[in-house]
């Protein structure tokens, strides 16, 4: 009983058969221009829209001016029609008609479209906000009606129009936001809000109103405005714009079936999480699901107690003191107590408490889509989360975090630095936060992308750690802020690698401690940088030598200021790998290893004394991991390394092992004073 053909936009082709037959009617190449929209004709033939120019229907291509700026393609029912115009001058509406396979071009003069005026596109219409007028547009319709919001119930000043779905929109102020809806062809304002919302259209008559940031949930009729039902989520914050929102079936049990039915709603965020609101609130979850885009993680230690008395470490009566700190301590002898002899007791607040062995931490991660949140370590739980809208991984797809203050410094709460791009990846986005609640300490945006990020031993009078930003422009920025004068007599060094121009380029922080100067560079001969690695801040070293079976010691090359390359030359059978190891004090060049017939990806890891990194054998066709040591033929048995002192060069001990997968990341275990054995962690792509 089929008898049907349907067109489909595979790679670059129009495809086009019969369903019941599967016989191909057609198959011709695109137009090699981005399609913005495109849409199957019957017939077999296609409607295309490019940037450039509109092709398909009975009529010929009809060209669109450079000049013009493509807004967006509208459809209701047979009838659709993309809209381009210049800036205060004139429009133009692409019509085409499903009927009789027909496209049509109106032109309309447009004086009011300036370049500051915004346009927004639902299905089946448009609009644009200039001051206080509103001017929108319907599909079928030649020109923009337009009204002014007052007479229509908006009288605060509306800063934002936002599409919410089918001829429904969103205008937005400072604290007030209403929806307005296009009925036969006329915009009225049918709820008006004291605060800030985003919404949806689901179903034929009902939208879905979230307020931020209280995050109440609202299903509101779009005839008369009536609102059935309101339900608050879970959590405070903005959780950003909504991407989807879906109507659970009336089977469900968040969905209730009365008078007036009142679905469950699946809701997705530009934060990533999803939320199921039911019609009670006992019906209802959420996932963090930007969790499984995690860029950047730390671990965090706990306060020593959640219980201690806000004025214990301030000066104040002594008797008031001393009774504190026995309540203090009573408190304590309770809880241990209930925890070893009660029975079935289990105290939550113990959860943000380090315990004895300090094995209960706090995960710190931020995600590819910008949101932070914190983990427990034991129960795995999201204690909080925050969506920081306006950021971006780094250029290396990552975020850099530092913890400036530790937990260790009450009453003061602990500090956690995150340093990000902007959205537009121009700008330095600087965001410290306490990684107890989530609040925020210090916000900035640095005109400038950042270079490098380096968290001085330095600390400030309340036992801050100074944070530095190098920017491109060879500045440096301090948190605290104004901090310059506390590291202007800093020994400061670092490298930068530059991709780009295949450059490594040493660094030293000037006298004034306001800026970098260059102190040596180097060109490398290659066709592209694989890999960069340093070793850690805290990379503690327990022993100085390695003793080997005839009581003899090979003293470890324990240089911290180690920068290692990987560097690719030529592909496949004809290419190799190049790994470098440079000082970055002096510039002088450690180690270097020729890998014949290699290829990347590469990855590298640096601790104490040895390096490790993983490689591809394009003449083996397997995955190898390397490792190699560096030792110097004696030792003076100092604790101090100096790369401006002349030093021994070292000699290397290497191995290398077969490895049956491709690896997603490389690290290496640490202990506060490294007496435990080190550990290489290997994530395979695969997610072992």
């Amino acid at each position: 009983g089929i008898n049907a053909e349907y067109g489909y936009h595979i790679s670059g082709h129009y495809r086009h058969w019969n369903i019941a037959t599967g016989l191909l009617t057609l198959d011709a190449p695109l137009h090699p221009e981005p399609l913005l929209y495109y849409h199957a004709l019957p017939h077999g033939s296609l409607l295309r829209v490019t940037r450039n120019a509109v092709y398909g229907g009975k009529t010929d291509t009809i060209e669109i001016p450079e000049t013009m700026s493509y807004v967006g393609y509208l459809r209701s029912g047979q009838e659709s029609e993309g809209f381009v115009y210049v800036p205060g001058q004139e429009g133009l509406i692409v019509k085409h008609s499903a009927r009789d396979d027909s496209v049509a071009v109106t032109k309309i003069e447009l004086p009011w479209a300036t370049s500051d005026v915004k346009f927004v596109s639902s299905d089946d219409s448009m609009a644009a906000l200039k001051g206080d007028i509103l001017y929108y547009k319907v599909v079928g319709a030649d020109s923009f009606r337009n009204v002014i919001l007052s007479e229509i119930g908006v009288t605060w000043k509306v800063n934002a129009i936002r599409a919410a779905g089918k001829s429904v929109y969103i205008a937005s102020g400072d604290k007030m936001s209403a929806v307005l809806l296009i009925r036969d062809g006329f915009m009225k304002a049918i709820k008006a809000l004291d605060k800030d919302i985003v919404g949806q259209v689901v179903g034929a008559d009902n939208i879905v109103l979230i307020s931020r940031p209280e995050n109440t949930v609202s299903l509101v009729q779009l005839s008369n405005g009536f609102e059935h039902h309101s339900y608050t989520l879970d959590g405070e914050g903005d959780r950003g714009g909504i991407v989807s929102i879906n109507t659970l079936p009336s089977s469900h049990p968040c969905s209730t079936v009365t008078t007036v039915k009142i679905p469950g709603l699946l809701i997705s965020w530009e934060d990533e999480s999803v939320t199921v609101v039911g019609a009670t609130e006992k019906c209802g979850w959420e996932r963090e699901e930007s969790l499984a885009n995690v860029r950047s993680a730390t671990m965090l230690d706990l306060p020593a107690s959640s219980v201690i008395p806000l004025n214990l470490n301030k000066p104040s009566n002594p008797i008031k003191m001393w009774t504190d700190r026995i309540l203090c301590q009573l408190n304590d002898l309770q809880k241990f107590i209930n925890q070893h002899f009660g029975a079935g007791y289990r105290d939550t607040s113990m959860e943000m408490e380090r315990d004895s062995f300090n094995l209960n931490k706090l995960i710190l991660v931020a995600t590819k889509v910008g949101k932070v949140a914190v983990l427990h370590s034991i129960s795995g739980r999201v204690l909080w989360s925050r969506y920081m809208d306006g950021i971006a991984t780094l250029e290396n797809g990552k975020y850099e975090i530092r913890l400036v203050r530790s937990a260790s410094h009450y009453p003061l709460p602990p500090l956690v630095a995150i340093v990000a791009a902007s959205k537009d990846n121009e700008n330095t986005v600087l965001n410290v936060i306490n990684p107890l609640d989530g609040s925020t300490q210090y916000n900035r945006v640095i005109k400038s992308k950042v270079a490098q990020v380096q968290l001085t031993t330095v600390e400030d009078s309340e036992a801050a750690r100074i944070l530095l930003l190098v920017t491109r422009d060879n500045k440096v920025h301090t948190y605290p802020p104004n901090s310059h004068s506390l590291i202007k007599d800093l020994p400061l060094y670092f490298a930068l690698v530059y991709p780009d121009t295949m450059q490594l380029k040493g660094f030293s922080l000037t006298v004034t401690g306001e800026s970098v100067m260059e102190t040596w560079s180097t060109k490398f001969r290659g066709d592209k940088i694989l890999s960069v690695a340093t070793k850690a801040t805290n990379d503690a070293v327990y022993s100085q030598g390695r003793v080997l079976g005839d009581r003899s010691v090979l003293h470890k090359y324990i240089n911290p200021n180690l920068i290692a390359v990987a560097m690719e030359t030529g592909t496949g059978d004809k290419g190799h790998v190049d790994i470098l190891l440079y000082d970055m004090v002096s510039g002088i060049q450690i180690h270097t290893v020729r890998h014949k017939q290699y290829s990347g990806p590469v990855h590298l890891l640096l601790a104490e004394n040895w390096m490790v990194y993983h490689l591809w054998s394009a003449k083996l066709r397997r995955y190898e991991i390397v490792v190699a040591e560096f030792y110097i033929s004696h030792s003076s048995n100092s604790t101090s390394f100096s790369s401006l002192l002349p030093n021994l060069s070292p000699y290397a001990i290497q191995q290398s092992y077969i490895s049956t997968t491709p690896l997603s990341a490389l690290a290496v275990t640490s202990t506060l004073k490294s007496i435990t054995n080190r550990a290489v962690l290997f994530a395979e792509s695969g997610g072992r």
